[in-house]
């Protein structure tokens, strides 16, 4: 009977040390080992994430996740995922909390990387959040991308591309004589261009560029030489202002006799005009008289008149 009774008490002394050992266990695997205290962080997608999931800092585990709450925003549905640290763990108010896994097969965690801020979050403030750092989930929605691309891009490019091609078939023949004929008309262009070059005309182009410096350099010659004449003008306008200014030889005695000469000839000018217009005249009368009686400078006696029909009738009668 002693010995039963001794056996109970161990096997009931193993299970409860094995029942502690499991709690402690379980507490150090969770990180929840004590007093906690409790933030929250807002995640676009959280796959995989449940309660008990480990948060860990720094690849340290220092809690879990407590509880996921749906929220509807006007952006779309975000989750709030409620955690609980070890009491007292600084967390940088600049620190970014993301999903992620440490390993190919390791199971989901809330990854937190330390941020350089001073300050530290208040227990019950929110851990700012980024994108999922797990490889499944970048392949995921790479894959994902890679279909939108494939259904709005690849597709119509394809199609498009088809289309030319059937075109391209279709066109083929005539953009070929096009391209036939342009040759042909390139070849009958470029034939006195062969001819202009042949060997018997670079020497007469040879010398035409020759021909072409000398003269290059003689209208350089030509220039300087300009240059110079209109430096002798500059000089010559400088010394006519010069002269001007200083009233050298009485230039102003000059315009004033020139003013009074041009004046007297203004009043004149009616008479003069109206004399030359008299004498010409006269020369008029004269040179009529005298072409139609020459005797006129021999004798002074005029001829009698006679029209040309008379003067040829009285011949016929002679």
């Amino acid at each position: 009977m002693y010995n039963r009774r001794f056996n109970y008490v161990i096997v009931g002394v193993f299970v409860t040390a094995m029942l502690v050992a499991g709690g402690v266990s379980l507490a150090l695997v969770t990180g929840r080992t004590g007093p906690t205290d409790t933030y929250h962080v807002v995640l676009d997608n959280v796959s995989d994430v449940k309660f008990g999931t480990q948060v860990r800092f720094e690849g340290y585990p220092i809690g879990q996740v407590e509880r996921i709450s749906p929220e509807a925003t006007a952006a779309g549905v975000h989750f709030r995922v409620d955690v609980s640290v070890e009491q007292g763990w600084p967390i940088p108010a600049d620190s970014v909390a993301r999903i992620g896994a440490s390993s190919f097969l390791a199971a989901k965690t809330i990854d937190i990387s330390g941020g350089e801020s001073a300050q530290t979050l208040t227990p019950g403030e929110q851990i700012v959040s980024a994108p999922s750092a797990d490889i499944f989930t970048v392949l995921a929605g790479t894959a994902g991308e890679f279909s939108e691309l494939n259904r709005t891009a690849v597709r119509p490019l394809l199609a498009t591309l088809q289309r030319l091609a059937g075109q391209l078939e279709t066109d083929a023949p005539q953009i070929t004589g096009e391209i036939v004929a342009f040759t042909q008309h390139l070849n009958r262009t470029l034939a006195p261009v062969e001819e202009l070059l042949a060997k018997d005309n670079l020497a007469t182009v040879e010398q035409s560029l020759v021909n072409l410096e000398y003269t290059t350099v003689n209208l350089a010659t030509l220039s300087e030489q300009l240059g110079g004449t209109l430096a002798r003008v500059d000089r010559i306008a400088a010394n006519i202002d010069e002269m001007i200014a200083a009233n050298r030889g009485h230039v102003d005695q000059s315009l004033k006799d020139v003013r009074y000469t041009l004046s007297a000839i203004s009043r004149a000018v009616d008479s003069i005009v109206h004399n030359l217009d008299g004498s010409a005249r006269n020369m008029n009368e004269f040179s009529r008289l005298i072409r139609q009686n020459p005797g006129l400078l021999l004798d002074g006696t005029p001829r009698e008149a006679v029209s040309p029909a008379e003067a040829e009738q009285r011949a016929n009668i002679k």
